[in-house]
C-alpha cells in the first residue's frame, strides 16, 4: 500500500504535495492583435511540503533543517491560484 512522503521536525509532521497552479504570463514587447489574442496564463507544477493552509493561502517549503524549525525554498500561494493539490505517495 502506498504511503505519503512526510518529514518530521520536532513533533510536527509535514506532507509532500504536488501542487498544480496558475500564474500570469506577461510580455513587454509590441504585439499584433493575433499575438495578444493567443496569450494565455501558465499552468505550473510545484512540489513542496505543506506548511500551512487556510481560506486565503497555502504555504510550502522544500528544504528544512532536521534538528530545528528552519525552512528554505518557501512559497506562499493565493488559494485562488491553486487548481489541484495531490499528496505524494510512494
Amino acid at each position: 500500500m502506498a504511503k505519503p512522503i512526510v518529514c518530521q521536525i520536532k513533533k510536527k509532521k509535514y506532507y509532500l504535495y504536488k501542487i498544480t497552479w496558475i500564474d500570469i504570463t506577461g510580455e513587454e514587447d509590441h504585439a499584433h492583435i493575433e499575438q495578444f489574442d493567443n496569450m494565455n496564463y501558465s499552468t505550473l507544477i510545484t512540489y513542496g511540503f505543506l506548511y500551512s493552509k487556510d481560506k486565503k493561502m497555502i504555504k510550502t517549503f522544500s528544504t528544512y533543517d532536521t534538528e530545528d524549525e528552519v525552512f528554505s525554498g518557501r512559497n506562499v500561494f493565493p488559494i485562488g491560484c491553486i487548481k489541484k493539490m495531490e499528496k505524494v505517495l510512494i
